[in-house]
């Protein structure tokens, strides 16, 4: 990396990380092209997810085994299906398992159920991106990462068994979960 770049990517992560320039940081970075403002611009767009998200595009049969999977409780037929992904990741199989409908991924797997898995550990509460404010709780059940949320009057859980996908990831694909409408 040349000088000048390194400066002003340093320079902007002290902002970002203080929220203030130093005069040292500052009067070095002053010989370089770039002015604080561009630098931060520059580390923001670095430090921004860098992934894509795309349709899941279900097929006919896949419509029809994900309805006849939601059918199998009662008071429970609305189906809700994750409709985004990210780039690269594919969808597998729907299956019932317990009192839950699990969409099974390449990279990750997400559960839709009457009932809030998470209540019983400790986790963070995070408000997920790109949402009205919905809150989720991350929690660890043995070494795997899942993320809960309300989604009406179902919770929705997602998650990567192989450690596949990190956690922005998830809650990005997360707020993408809908209602089927045929």
């Amino acid at each position: 990396m040349r000088y000048t770049k390194w400066m002003a990517a340093s320079l902007a992560a002290g902002v970002l990380l203080t929220g203030t320039v130093s005069a040292q940081t500052a009067s070095a970075a002053s010989s370089t092209t770039y002015s604080a403002a561009a630098a931060s611009t520059t580390a923001a767009k670095a430090q921004k997810a860098n992934f894509t998200v795309s349709d899941v595009n279900y097929s006919a049969a896949q419509y029809k085994s994900i309805v006849k999977a939601f059918a199998a409780f009662d008071g429970f037929e609305t189906p809700y299906v994750p409709s985004r992904m990210i780039t690269g990741d594919a969808f597998k199989k729907v299956a019932v398992s317990g009192d839950s409908v699990t969409f099974s991924f390449k990279y990750m797997k997400v559960s839709v159920s009457p009932r809030d898995d998470s209540y019983s550990y400790k986790g963070t509460t995070v408000t997920l991106p790109n949402s009205n404010n919905v809150k989720g709780k991350w929690y660890k059940v043995g070494k795997t990462d899942m993320l809960t949320f309300p989604l009406n009057d179902r919770f929705v859980t997602i998650y990567a068994p192989y450690h596949s996908l990190s956690k922005t990831k998830l809650e990005h694909v997360a707020v993408d979960v809908t209602r089927y409408q045929p």
